[in-house]
């Protein structure tokens, strides 16, 4: 599913995307709409221009694997597609708590990584 398209690229969720960020904003403290705002627009920053050079909006975790950050907590967990050029695919949404990356994470976006590839090509 298609979620942002921009000038680079185009974001597109999985299953597991849709059905966790709900979940993952209800757990926002304070301003829900200034955490979900900020963490959208970073995806479509990575939509249009097709990279963020800034380690507090996007990090490498392994594998592949990226973590998009809002200052608030919010996280998106995703890969860039590795045959569809010009596409990032957010795997899910997550509250994070900490700043060390759970393993379990990890785990899920590899997951979610191999069940999509599967399924769109």
């Amino acid at each position: 599913m298609i979620f942002a398209k921009g000038a680079r690229l185009t974001i597109e969720w999985t299953a597991d995307a849709k059905r966790s960020r709900p979940e993952a904003e209800a757990q926002v403290p304070g301003s829900k709409k200034g955490c979900t705002a900020q963490l959208q627009a970073i995806i479509q920053k990575l939509a249009d221009k097709g990279k963020i050079f800034s380690q507090d909006q996007m990090r490498l975790e392994e594998d592949g694997i990226f973590a998009l950050k809002a200052r608030c907590g919010l996280r998106a967990y995703g890969w860039f597609h590795r045959q569809r050029r010009g596409v990032f695919v957010v795997s899910h949404f997550i509250m994070k708590k900490t700043q060390k990356l759970d393993r379990r994470d990890l785990d899920r976006a590899r997951n979610n990584r191999d069940q999509y590839e599967r399924i769109v090509l």
